[in-house]
């Protein structure tokens, strides 16, 4: 992961739930908009796999990985990373 892509994704997420309810109810159902934010994994025609966390040591290793279907994408927003030099 050396270069670090922050993004902010918009997603239509699916949802179910564990009750019973009306066909008429069911039919007004919608998916949940979600905005997630992450560092960007990978990109293709499937998916955008985003993390929370990259360890600065071992960059072969992530944290809580999100895997986003593309279909469920309304739009995604990639951010620059400016490094802080007083800091390194």
């Amino acid at each position: 992961m050396k270069d670090k892509v922050l993004v902010e994704v918009k997603w239509d997420d699916a949802w179910t739930d564990f009750k019973d309810i009306s066909v008429t109810r069911a039919k007004k159902l919608k998916p949940i908009p979600r905005t997630t934010i992450g560092w960007l994994i990978a990109e293709n025609d499937l998916c955008v796999v985003l993390c929370t966390d990259y360890y600065d040591k071992d960059q072969s290793t992530i944290n809580t990985p999100i895997v986003i279907p593309t279909g469920m994408i309304t739009s995604l927003y990639k951010y620059e990373v400016i490094e802080d030099k007083e800091k390194k």
